[in-house]
């Protein structure tokens, strides 16, 4: 075959099947063991692949205060598997696991156990939350996230105004509260506060610890520093972080530890770090399968607070994730902070504004159109498993053209991948209702044409691999 006949095959090859018209054998989705862990800033499974999470939080702020009370069923979980979603936030409130001090509601930790099996069944991951938002009603929230025997004000007002910022800044007794909480308040069994949290999370994790698609834990939901740390707003406050917070989630960490050597911990910052102040927060414990759970809703360049977050994981040689944005059905705002994220090569979940609850208004009940409205910004094409170590992706949703890039290196020793594994793309059929055409070097489609998830296969001796996605 003479160089030039060579060249017109493989260009025959390449419009074949960027056209559809061509396609290596068709492969069902490689089955993946839900064991994650991390090297470095990358989620892995269990082959060492790459692992990006799109997902939502799933926290019901009512009593009983488990998401099948309000109900969440299989077919919400269906819906949200349908939509690309492959985590979940799943919160739970400290003041009904114990609601009274060493006291357990196993009961209540089963409700919240079968709504993570319920996610599981569809291949959905749980982050199980421990979760508040201005720690309790009597000090000026709007739910009972923490108990009322952690709660201790030591008799001050709770402000003229409840929700959550009101209670921040306003009430005095709230930031009492917060104060005794991180000296480790006596609980009126005379066992400190922070003892009893931590003991809680044991308890909690025991259950969780043999539990299939468990992401991980989540130590804290947005703790607040007290209006007696101002700088936290400035500079982050790495000193008051170190020895106040971090202390707290290492002994969570610590406790947690004991039950399940297993999953990832995720640790939290402070709540002023949701809005761009810098992250000081760093591994309480050092543990090597931990990562950052921190929150982007950034008042100030778009840019600031992922980057802050992403900016301390990386130092810290560990995985980061966005568990919270949003809270809007804003179109444009949730198109563009997506955007940001897939440029970070992010793994996040949404709060959806449905979930907020503000005095006066009901919540919704937590259903899985209810989680993901408005879907187009948030149902979007990414790399769900990758086998080698991204470079970069990016979706236009004008045009719906998704642009790939990542080589064959496993993250973990810069090796090539063993065996037949494969990159798994989610492509919604809403971006693509006519079929896509793809264009791909370096590595051969090995799915069903126009299939939601295009899967890959390295060809031999590949070293990078190239992937655009377009509209038919």
């Amino acid at each position: 075959m003479t160089r030039i006949a060579r060249m017109m095959r493989r260009l025959g090859v390449a419009v074949l099947l960027a056209a559809g018209c061509l396609q290596a054998p068709v492969a069902t989705a490689t089955p993946m063991n839900p064991e994650l862990g991390h090297v470095g800033r990358w989620i892995t499974d269990a082959d060492g692949r790459v692992v990006t999470l799109h997902g939502v939080n799933l926290v019901y702020k009512y009593p009983p205060f488990h998401p099948a009370a309000g109900g969440f069923g299989d077919r919400d979980a269906a819906f949200l598997a349908a939509h690309g979603i492959n985590a979940v936030r799943l919160g739970f409130a400290w003041s009904a696991v114990e609601p009274r001090p060493g006291v357990y509601d196993d009961r209540y930790i089963a409700q919240i156990e079968d709504t993570q099996q319920v996610l599981a069944r569809h291949g959905i991951y749980s982050l199980v939350d421990s979760h508040q938002d201005a720690f309790n009603k009597s000090v000026g929230a709007s739910w009972d996230g923490f108990p009322d025997w952690a709660t201790f004000s030591d008799g001050l007002p709770p402000g003229p105004i409840q929700g959550l910022f009101a209670a921040y800044t306003l009430s005095p007794a709230q930031n009492r509260t917060w104060a005794n909480f991180w000296h480790d308040h006596p609980a009126p069994d005379g066992v400190g506060v922070q003892e009893h949290y931590a003991a809680m999370w044991s308890h909690v994790a025991q259950r969780f610890s043999g539990e299939r698609y468990v992401l991980g834990y989540d130590l804290i939901n947005e703790p607040w520093p007290g209006i007696t740390q101002p700088t936290c707003l400035l500079d982050g406050c790495p000193d008051f972080t170190r020895d106040t917070l971090a202390v707290l989630e290492a002994k969570a960490m610590t406790a947690i530890r004991q039950v399940d050597p297993r999953h990832l911990l995720f640790y939290e910052p402070f709540v002023t770090t949701d809005f761009g102040s810098p992250v000081r927060m760093p591994n309480p414990t050092g543990d090597p399968r931990a990562g950052m759970s921190f929150h982007d809703y950034c008042l100030g360049p778009i840019r600031t607070c992922p980057g802050n977050g992403f900016d301390s994981t990386r130092a810290a040689d560990t995985a980061g994730i966005v568990t919270e944005f949003g809270a809007t059905q804003d179109t444009a705002t949730l198109e563009r902070v997506t955007g940001s994220m897939d440029d970070a090569m992010a793994s996040w979940m949404l709060w959806s504004s449905t979930q907020n609850q503000l005095p006066g208004h009901s919540q919704q009940p937590p259903t899985g159109p209810d989680l993901v409205s408005p879907t187009g910004p948030i149902v979007r094409p990414y790399p769900q498993v990758v086998a080698g170590t991204p470079q970069g992706w990016h979706f236009d949703p004008g045009t719906a053209t998704f642009d790939l890039r990542y080589t064959t290196a496993r993250p973990d020793s810069g090796r090539p991948f063993a065996g037949d594994l494969r990159t798994q793309v989610y492509l919604p059929a809403a971006d693509y209702p006519n079929g896509y055409r793809v264009d791909v070097h370096g590595a051969d489609v090995v799915s069903a044409p126009n299939a939601e998830l295009l899967q890959l296969r390295t060809t031999p001796g590949q070293s990078a691999v190239q992937l655009t996605v377009t509209r038919r």
